[in-house]
C-alpha cells in the first residue's frame, strides 16, 4: 500500500437513509488499526459539500487525499467545490453510500465492498481521469457527474425526494423501487413541453418532449437505464429526448427501458451522442441534476463534456 500522510473525508451522515453511517464505522475501524491519519469534514446542510470540497482543494497538502463518503448528490457537490477552487484539477476519491449510486453503477464499481474499495484508494499512485459533464446555465457554470434532467424524469425525482416512501425503501435497500413507483404516480401529471437542441448537426425542435435527459452513463433513478450506450470514458455526453406519449405506446415503451434497452430505437425516442450541444425549453419545468432538485424554471443549457481525476479503479 503507498503510504500517504492523510485522508481529508467529507462525509454526509444522512446519505443512504443511515447507509452512510454504517459504512463510516467499519472505515473508520480500518483507517484506525492501521494507523492512517485522516480528518472527518461532516455536511450539515445543502451546500456544504461545495464550500468544504473548495476549501480542502485551496489547502491540500501534500500526499493527502479528498474522499467523498456519501450517495451521488454528495459526489456532484464535492466536484463542484473542487472546480471552484485554485486547484480545480484536484482528485478526489469515492466511496457510494447514497440510495441511488448511479455514479458508481456508471463505472462498474457499485459491486466492490466499500473496505476493498478503499484499499484500492489508497494504494493508487495516479489518478484515472472519468468524463463528466459541464453545464453552463445564463448566470452560473455547474458540473454533474450522473445527468441533468428535465421533465418526467425530473418531475419524478421531486416527488421520489419527498416521499415517505423513499426512507422505508431505502431501509429495505429498495432505493430504485422508490424511484419506480414515484414515476409511476408522475407520469399522468407531467405534460409535454416545446424543446430546441443545437447540435453541430443542426437544430432539433420538439413540440411534445416530455423525457429529457442529458447524461454521462446509462443510469438515473437508481439504476434505471435511460441509455444503454453512454459511457463516461468516451469523451461524449448523450442525449436522450423522449416526446409524449400515452396508453399501451407508453407501457410498451416504459416496459423496453426497464428491460432490454431497445427503447432508443422507438420512434418516439430521439438520441444522439456529442461533446456538446444546447437545450432550451421555454416553459417552466422541473430539473433535476444528479439526483438534487433544480428549481422549476425555464432552461437554456449550454452542454459539454468535460472531465476529472479521481482516485478510483476503473474497469472499462
Amino acid at each position: 500500500m503507498t503510504k500517504i500522510n492523510k485522508l481529508e473525508i467529507i462525509l454526509n451522515r444522512k446519505a443512504g437513509n443511515g447507509e452512510s453511517l454504517r459504512i463510516w464505522k467499519t472505515i473508520k475501524h480500518f483507517l484506525k488499526k492501521n494507523d492512517i491519519d485522516f480528518q472527518i469534514h461532516t455536511t450539515q446542510k445543502n451546500g456544504d459539500g461545495v464550500r468544504i470540497a473548495q476549501e480542502l482543494a485551496d489547502h491540500l497538502e501534500v500526499n493527502t487525499k479528498i474522499l467523498v463518503l456519501g450517495g451521488d448528490g454528495t459526489l456532484n457537490q464535492s466536484v463542484n467545490g473542487v472546480k471552484n477552487s485554485k486547484n480545480p484539477n484536484t482528485p478526489l476519491a469515492y466511496i457510494p453510500a447514497g440510495s441511488g449510486n448511479d455514479f458508481s453503477r456508471g463505472i462498474k464499481l457499485h459491486h466492490i465492498k466499500p473496505l476493498i474499495l478503499l484499499q484500492d484508494i489508497l494504494s493508487m499512485e495516479n489518478p484515472r481521469l472519468i468524463d463528466i459533464g459541464k453545464a453552463t446555465f445564463p448566470k452560473q457554470t455547474k458540473y454533474f457527474v450522473n445527468n441533468i434532467g428535465i421533465g418526467l424524469d425530473a418531475n419524478t425525482v421531486y416527488t421520489t425526494n419527498h416521499s415517505k416512501r423513499k426512507d422505508f425503501l431505502n431501509k429495505m435497500k429498495l432505493g430504485t423501487l422508490a424511484y419506480v413507483s414515484s414515476l409511476v404516480k408522475v407520469i399522468k401529471e407531467q405534460g409535454a413541453f416545446p424543446l430546441t437542441v443545437i447540435t453541430d448537426d443542426g437544430i432539433k425542435k420538439f413540440d411534445q418532449a416530455y423525457i429529457v435527459s442529458a447524461t454521462n452513463h446509462p443510469y438515473f433513478g437508481g439504476g434505471v437505464a435511460i441509455d444503454p450506450l453512454a459511457t463516461p470514458f468516451d469523451g461524449k455526453l448523450d442525449l436522450v429526448v423522449v416526446n409524449k406519449i400515452t396508453g399501451m405506446t407508453f407501457v410498451k415503451l416504459f416496459s423496453k427501458l426497464l428491460t432490454n434497452g431497445s427503447h432508443l430505437q422507438d420512434e418516439n425516442v430521439w438520441h444522439t451522442q456529442t461533446k456538446s450541444f444546447t437545450l432550451s425549453s421555454l416553459h417552466d419545468e422541473y430539473g433535476q441534476m444528479d439526483g438534487e432538485e433544480l428549481k422549476p424554471q425555464e432552461f437554456e443549457i449550454n452542454f459539454e463534456v468535460s472531465s476529472h481525476p479521481f482516485w478510483l479503479p476503473i474497469e472499462k
